[in-house]
């Protein structure tokens, strides 16, 4: 079993990205049925997030493999979804856009320095921004089922604005995520990049 132990969080990695790419899959329609598929894929792709993470702490197990997947499945994962929701009109495209800057533009940096042998740490503020990520995509699967169930115009109108709203958290939360970032890696940034 322990010979095992240092791949199982790599195998949730990568079990990540296929269901990444189912929940995009089954979102794209906006249909509820397909909606709910896709939120319960969601969920266990999330949850494999949570618990690779959890083991690899606990094991103290840290991978080449593991510092490369397991950012890409999240990647995938998250902004797959908002893409979806952006093209069916859910997400304003701006709010993706930043979204997707900073999750691009902080990957890239890490990648880089990465290739250099230094691994730069996980920020709390990155922690909150992933877990507010979770839960405000949650959110709006679970809003736009109940939306197709209702379907009031007066009910769309208060689904789209807390939608809006929580997409603007997000937003809000990944913009302070990356300038906490740079500060606080800002010594080891400027000697190698």
């Amino acid at each position: 079993m322990e010979y095992f132990k240092k791949y199982i969080p790599n195998i949730l990695s990568v079990l990540r990205l296929p269901l990444a790419f189912l929940c995009v899959y089954y979102t794209y329609s906006l249909k509820p049925v397909f909606l709910i598929i896709s939120l319960a894929l969601f969920m266990i792709a999330s949850f494999t997030d949570y618990l690779d993470g959890y083991l690899a702490r606990k094991w103290k197990i840290v991978s080449k493999f593991g510092k490369i997947m397991d950012p890409i499945a999240d990647k995938v994962l998250i902004l797959g979804v908002m893409f979806i929701f952006s093209y069916e009109g859910v997400i304003p495209w701006v709010l993706t856009v930043i979204i997707a800057s900073r999750e691009i533009f902080v990957t890239a940096i890490r990648f880089i320095m990465l290739s250099k042998k230094i691994v730069l740490a996980s920020m709390h503020s990155g922690k909150v921004k992933t877990f507010s990520q979770v839960i405000a995509l949650v959110g709006v699967y679970v809003l736009l089922i109940v939306n197709s169930w209702i379907d009031v115009a007066t009910v769309n109108i208060v689904i789209k604005n807390i939608i809006l709203l929580m997409i603007l958290w997000v937003a809000g939360i990944s913009i302070y995520s990356c300038v906490d970032f740079l500060n606080r890696n800002r010594r080891i940034l400027s000697k190698h990049i």
